[in-house]
């Protein structure tokens, strides 16, 4: 019996050390199959825009008083797209216009004036001034005549010493009327008439002056007026942010943005940790919230530029990354959004 073991236990040998053998490991000629590499997806959000985009944004404050030309509809260069309250404008050109139409009566009126002070610049109390002298100088001389004569009559007691005061007073008065006259006259040889004509050109240059300062003030209040309307800078297609009256807008708001839509780009914004992945000229496609891809299919884009500077958001960076639009299947609406999506499966890792 113990024999017969040991006889089973050498016949086992050889074929424990066959197996033993052939459970040694690959050489390195021999070639052993992998499963197959899934693709991998990075995905950025984005939005459609125009080749060109202009984005514009009011300079006042104001509630949207009417809407001439709503989003995504095509507008030419000089169109208003929007309207703003402009009443406080409006009454301020009206008082100044007012202002203007009575500055220009008081010019009128000041011209007028300078006419007469050319015919008579001297007052009613200057004309026929020597004439005036003159008579005075003789009624001097005669109430001079007649005071000597009241003199001897009242050392003669002809006349009383009342009489004889009541004439010398009106001798001085009369004196006095002559020296006043005489001043007058200095007064008007030294170019009295002259200061008043200067006076008035004067008037009427202040009046022109005030006139002019007016309407270049109305000038620039009709320069305001474009402040309170949105205009297409050059042919496109406008987005605005209000297709409604009575929203209000405040200083700075970008009111609309005009797309020249003879080409479409996508603008998207990575990760940082998927911009390594992103290879400039090759094409990726383009998910459209606007429809299913199910039915449509994908858009194609291209990557052509990586911009170097970050957006953050919380504690995420993001690169903005920009796409030319190569295949519609349908037509992408401006502004509306989407997801590029890049396969990486044939790219090598951004980092070993």
């Amino acid at each position: 019996m113990k024999k017969r073991i040991l006889f089973l236990l050498l016949s086992a040998v050889p074929a424990l050390f066959t197996t033993v053998v052939g459970c040694r490991r690959n050489t390195p000629d021999e070639k052993v199959l992998k499963p197959p590499q899934e693709r991998q997806m990075i995905y950025g959000i984005g939005y459609v825009r125009g080749g060109k985009r202009v984005v514009l944004k009011n300079k006042v404050a104001g509630f949207v008083s009417k809407v001439n030309r709503l989003s995504q509809a095509r507008v030419k260069k000089g169109d208003v797209i929007l309207e703003y309250d402009d009443l406080d404008l409006r009454t301020q050109i009206e008082n100044l216009k007012n202002t203007i139409a009575e500055q220009e009566k008081l010019l009128e009126l000041k011209t007028l004036a300078l006419d007469l002070k050319l015919l008579d610049p001297l007052p009613s109390d200057y004309r026929n001034l020597q004439s005036k002298q003159m008579a005075a100088k003789e009624r001097l001389r005669r109430l001079e005549h007649e005071l000597s004569v009241y003199s001897r009559l009242y050392r003669s007691k002809i006349v009383s010493e009342l009489a004889l005061r009541e004439k010398t007073q009106a001798c001085k008065d009369s004196e006095a009327e002559v020296q006043s006259y005489s001043n007058d006259m200095d007064v008007l040889n030294r170019g009295l008439g002259k200061l008043y004509i200067t006076i008035a050109e004067k008037e009427v240059e202040e009046a022109r002056l005030k006139l002019e300062n007016r309407k270049r003030e109305l000038q620039l209040l009709e320069e305001q007026r474009k402040y309170y309307r949105i205009t297409a800078p050059f042919d496109g297609i406008c987005i605005t942010n209000s297709d409604t009256v009575h929203g209000y807008n405040p200083v700075n708001t970008e009111a609309a943005s005009i797309h020249s839509d003879n080409r479409k780009l996508v603008y998207a914004y990575f990760d940082e940790r998927d911009v390594g992945w992103i290879v400039e000229g090759r094409p990726c496609r383009f998910r459209s919230s606007q429809y299913d891809p199910e039915k449509t299919g994908y858009f194609t884009v291209t990557p052509y530029e990586v911009k170097k500077d970050r957006t953050a958001y919380g504690d995420r960076c993001f690169f903005l990354v920009k796409f030319t639009v190569d295949t519609e299947p349908e037509p992408l609406r401006l502004e509306s959004t989407g997801r590029v999506e890049i396969e990486t499966a044939d790219s090598k890792p951004p980092h070993p």
